[in-house]
C-alpha cells in the first residue's frame, strides 16, 4: 500500500527519531513482541461472543430454511402443495405496513 500525502513530509524526520526510541524502548526491555501485548501502537482486534452467537443462529436458521424448503418440494412434486391465499395476502401487507414510514 502506499501513502502520498504532502503533508507527511516534513514529519518523517521526527517520527523516524520517535521509531527509534521505540526500537529502544524494544530492546531495553528484552520482550517480544507478543509478549508486550499492545507496546509500540501495534492495532488489536477483538471479537466478542456476539459474533459467535450470530454464526451459530445464522446456520440453524439457514438448516432450518432449507430443510422446509426441501418439505415444499416433497409436497409440490406430489401434487400436494397449496397456498392459503388470505395468509399470503396479509402477510404481503403486513410486511408493507411495517415498512411504510410513520404519518404525522
Amino acid at each position: 500500500m502506499r501513502v502520498d500525502d504532502l503533508n507527511l513530509a516534513g514529519s518523517g524526520a521526527a517520527r523516524s527519531g520517535q521509531a527509534g526510541q521505540a526500537e529502544q524502548v524494544e530492546r531495553s526491555t528484552g520482550s517480544k513482541p507478543a509478549e508486550r501485548g499492545l507496546a509500540g501502537g501495534a492495532d488489536r482486534v477483538e471479537l466478542s461472543g456476539l459474533t459467535d452467537g450470530l454464526a451459530r443462529v445464522l446456520q440453524a436458521s439457514c438448516r432450518e430454511r432449507a430443510a422446509r424448503v426441501e418439505r415444499l418440494a416433497v409436497e409440490y412434486a406430489a401434487g400436494r402443495y397449496s397456498v392459503d391465499a388470505k395468509a399470503v395476502s396479509r402477510a404481503i401487507v403486513a410486511e408493507m405496513k411495517a415498512q411504510e414510514p410513520p404519518t404525522e
